[in-house]
C-alpha cells in the first residue's frame, strides 16, 4: 500500500490510468517507469500524446517511494480543474482590454494559485503556463486560488514562445518582468491589450522567453539586499498596475 505521505491526487496501475484517459479525465501529468513497456504501456503513451499531458521517466524506486509496490511501472496526477484551449482563448479575447498573464516555468503550486487569483481579480483573461517543469492544477492549487481557478481559463502549451509569438501576432504588447529590466513597470502604458510574462522562482524569464517581449520590466525596490519579489507578489504589483491605468 501507499504510504500515509501519498499525495490524494495520485493514479496508479495500468489499468486505472488507462481508464481515466479513456475517460476523458484531467490529468496534469504522468511517470512512467524506465523500460516499461508493453501494449498498455504503448496505449498510455499514444493518449498522453495525443491529449497532450507531459510524461516523465523514472526509476521504478522513485515510483515505489510515490505510490508503494503495486503501481505497475505507471503513476499519473489528477488535474483539480480543466486546462482550457490557448488558441480558443486568444481567439475569444476583446478588442480592447485584453489581459494575458504568461508563467515561465513557476513550480511552486501556492504561487501560482496566488496569481490565478489575483489575476482572476484584477481583469485578466486568462493563464498560459508550459507543460514541463511548471506546477499544474493540482489540489494545492485550485485551494490557494481561493476557487479562482473554475473561472479563469488556464492552459498549458508545449512551447511559451511559440504561444507568445501568436499573441503578439494578435496585436498584444508583451511586456517580461525581470530585475535586470530596462525600466520601470510605471513607465508602461497597460491600457493597450498586453501580456504580462513572469519568470520562476529561482531563475527568472528564461533567455528565450526575454526575446519573446517588447519590453522587460523591473520593479524598483527600496532594499535591494533581500534579492526580487516573490513571482506572486511581483505579479499582483504589477496587474495592480494594469488594473488602476484601465478605470
Amino acid at each position: 500500500m501507499p504510504d500515509k505521505e501519498q499525495p490524494d491526487d495520485l493514479i496508479w496501475g495500468r489499468h486505472p490510468v488507462l481508464e481515466a484517459q479513456c475517460a476523458n479525465r484531467p490529468l496534469r501529468r504522468l511517470l512512467v517507469a524506465k523500460g516499461a513497456h508493453g501494449p498498455i504501456i504503448d496505449e498510455i503513451f499514444d493518449l498522453a500524446r495525443q491529449a497532450r499531458i507531459p510524461y516523465d521517466l523514472r526509476d521504478k524506486t522513485q515510483l515505489d517511494r510515490l505510490a508503494g509496490p503495486h503501481h505497475q511501472s505507471v503513476v499519473a496526477y489528477q488535474a483539480a480543474a480543466t486546462y482550457a484551449d490557448f488558441d480558443q482563448l486568444l481567439a475569444s479575447l476583446p478588442e480592447s482590454g485584453a489581459l494575458l498573464v504568461f508563467l515561465d516555468q513557476i513550480q511552486d503550486p501556492h504561487n501560482l494559485g496566488a496569481i490565478i487569483r489575483t489575476a482572476h481579480a484584477l481583469g485578466a483573461q486568462g493563464i498560459v503556463v508550459p507543460e514541463r517543469e511548471a506546477a499544474g492544477l493540482s489540489p494545492a492549487v485550485l485551494k490557494a486560488s481561493a476557487g479562482a481557478a473554475h473561472h479563469l481559463p488556464v492552459c498549458r502549451v508545449a512551447n511559451l514562445q511559440k504561444a507568445l509569438q501568436k499573441t503578439a501576432d494578435r496585436g498584444l504588447f508583451i511586456a517580461g518582468l525581470d530585475a535586470e529590466g530596462d525600466r520601470p513597470f510605471t513607465e508602461v502604458d497597460f491600457a493597450q491589450p498586453c501580456a504580462l510574462v513572469i519568470g520562476s522562482e529561482g531563475k527568472g524569464l528564461r533567455r528565450m522567453v526575454q526575446k519573446r517581449c517588447d519590453a522587460l520590466l523591473q520593479i524598483p525596490m527600496a532594499a535591494e539586499s533581500v534579492g526580487s519579489f516573490n513571482a506572486s507578489v511581483a505579479a499582483g504589483i504589477v496587474l495592480y498596475e494594469v488594473f488602476r491605468q484601465r478605470q
